[in-house]
């Protein structure tokens, strides 16, 4: 009956914006550029997200965008780490949580807060975010869903403004991960508009997810206007924001793949904000004075990914020996200038008691690398490395030196470039570029995620067999509450997955973003722009 109401008070207002809107579209121009004096603000990236549906874009490009048109319940507090690791968590839409019993977690929901598309927002939109149809089920629609909540048996309304979660087991990390990807709530009337009485699930969210791909409704500071393909998207202040009115009328997010050409752009003044500015820049811009930059080492490892299905880097020896040519050092200083580092595995300090700073992690050994050559089954065949230009900063360069730290211990490896990563993992793939984002500081939100037993990488990709001992030992990492006994898990898991060898590891980047200094925000260690009115202002021209 509720549902009813909503929908026919959506209605009326649907009714009252078309009396409205002529009215105000007759206005003179003046008039309407008087009521709203805020600036636009446009952000110079090297490519558009490919797609603004929070659960089936986890990549770089798409978060930065999505991340200004949706909220999660608990958001965690960038600005603001605890300083013995892990994450800062924060009220978002939920303004409390709680385990209530071991297998039990309860959240408060934040009253007065309105989805872009009129609807009140309430329990009934965590529902829908989190239906196991949609994302953790069995047969959940988003593939990535079961990685992040495949300890979830129900999720039920205890009222408007209560939901309860049930674990199969407690789960250890479950409020950082709510904090996190695949956790962004959409508004359930834009969502369920879809959903058809005796048609299959799979079917009818085709449908809902094909229309709002580009055309998304969620509770964020910024709301979707206009998408064109490879050149913008526009995103308008949504001013019934429940954090108040954002600092900007506009964001444009424009693409410029080239850097010089969004060097050029900003200090030209076509540009507030110019993404993915590279070392080798950052002593010119330091030349001008209306212009600011600031850099962050970012939660994210390139790596390489080697596909273990494939006949020839099936051979462990093989992949071993192409992680230990690797100088990454030499990487370091000849791209990043110094000014990084390569993670000693798959951890970070920011895992607080889970970090073990005596790891020694993926070494650079040329002579160990021609001995495990000898023992592969390789014998000099061209080895494909595919990756996208300008997807990743300095990724072509590093694939060019690589290739010769490869050549020098007998490997040979063809740089083949593709458009998209869906030609990176079509048929016959054997190498290619991606980064890891370490999306919580904590396992269960990193190496699991993109890993793990529920991973793409494992199953709808299979470009890792993994070793059944790293899947068992993995699956305790959700449950385990004793401090001791996880890290000791943890390191047996790395272990396993270093001798596996699906991957390596070649640095850190540090991203910067360039900026007209009377433009005030902080970009954070993941590739979150967070344009919320707490984290963006803007001074004098």
């Amino acid at each position: 009956m509720l549902k009813l109401k909503r929908r026919a008070a959506h209605g009326v207002l649907s009714c009252l914006s078309a009396l409205v809107l002529p009215l105000l579209s007759g206005a003179p121009a003046h008039a309407q550029g008087a009521a709203d004096s805020r600036p636009d603000l446009t952000v110079a990236v090297n490519e558009l997200a490919r797609t603004l549906d929070p659960a089936a874009g986890n990549g770089n490009v798409d978060v930065r965008i999505y991340y200004s048109i949706f909220d999660t319940l608990i958001r965690r507090d960038f600005n603001h780490p605890d300083v013995g690791g892990g994450a800062k968590l924060v009220p978002g839409l939920a303004t409390s949580w709680s385990w209530t019993t071991p297998t039990t977690f309860e959240v408060k929901l934040r009253t007065g807060v309105t989805c872009h598309d009129g609807s009140p927002f309430n329990a009934d939109d965590v529902l829908a975010t989190f239906s196991p149809e949609r994302l953790w089920g069995p047969d959940a629609y988003y593939a990535e869903g079961p990685a992040y909540f495949g300890t979830l048996r129900k999720v039920e309304k205890v009222d408007d403004t209560t939901v309860r979660f049930t674990t199969a087991e407690h789960d250890a990390s479950l409020e950082q991960r709510l904090s996190s990807y695949m956790s962004f709530v959409i508004c359930d009337e834009a969502w369920n508009k879809y959903r058809k009485d005796g048609v299959p699930a799979k079917a009818w969210m085709d449908e809902a997810a094909k229309a709002l791909r580009w055309n998304p409704v969620g509770t964020g500071p910024y709301k979707f206007v206009d998408y064109q393909k490879n050149d913008h998207v526009t995103l308008q202040a949504f001013d019934g924001y429940y954090e108040g009115k954002p600092a900007a009328k506009k964001v444009i997010f424009k693409s410029v793949p080239e850097v010089a050409a969004r060097v050029a752009g900003l200090v030209a003044g076509d540009y507030d904000i110019a993404a993915e500015i590279p070392p080798d820049q950052w002593q010119a811009l330091a030349g001008y004075k209306d212009l600011a930059l600031k850099t962050v080492p970012l939660e994210n490892s390139h790596v390489v990914v080697f596909n273990t299905n494939d006949p020839l880097l099936s051979d462990k020896n093989l992949r071993h020996a192409l992680s230990l040519a690797i100088d990454r050092q030499a990487l370091i200083d000849a791209l990043w200038r110094g000014k990084t580092y390569a993670p000693n595995g798959y951890q970070l300090p920011s895992f607080g008691n889970l970090y073990d700073k005596n790891r020694v992690g993926y070494a650079y050994d040329p002579e160990q690398a021609r001995k495990l050559l000898k023992q592969s089954r390789y014998k000099g065949q061209e080895i494909s490395y595919r990756l996208i230009p300008n997807y990743y900063l300095y990724n072509v360069e590093a694939a060019q030196i690589m290739q010769e730290m490869w050549r020098a211990v007998g490997i040979n490896v063809r740089i083949d470039f593709v458009d998209s990563f869906k030609d990176v993992r079509k048929a016959g793939v054997q190498m290619f570029a991606w980064s890891n984002t370490y999306r919580i500081p904590d396992p269960t939100g990193s190496l699991l995620i993109l890993w793990g037993a529920d991973s793409e990488t494992q199953k709808s990709q299979r470009l890792y067999a993994a070793n059944p001992a790293f899947n068992t030992l993995s699956r305790t990492l959700y449950t385990e509450t004793d401090p001791a006994r996880r890290r000791a898990t943890y390191a047996k898991v790395l272990d396993v997955f270093e001798d596996d060898m699906p991957m390596t590891m070649l640095y850190n980047p540090v991203t910067g973003y360039a900026m007209k200094k009377r433009v005030s925000w902080q970009p954070y260690a993941q590739y979150y722009m967070d344009l919320r009115p707490d984290n963006l202002s803007f001074g004098a021209p």
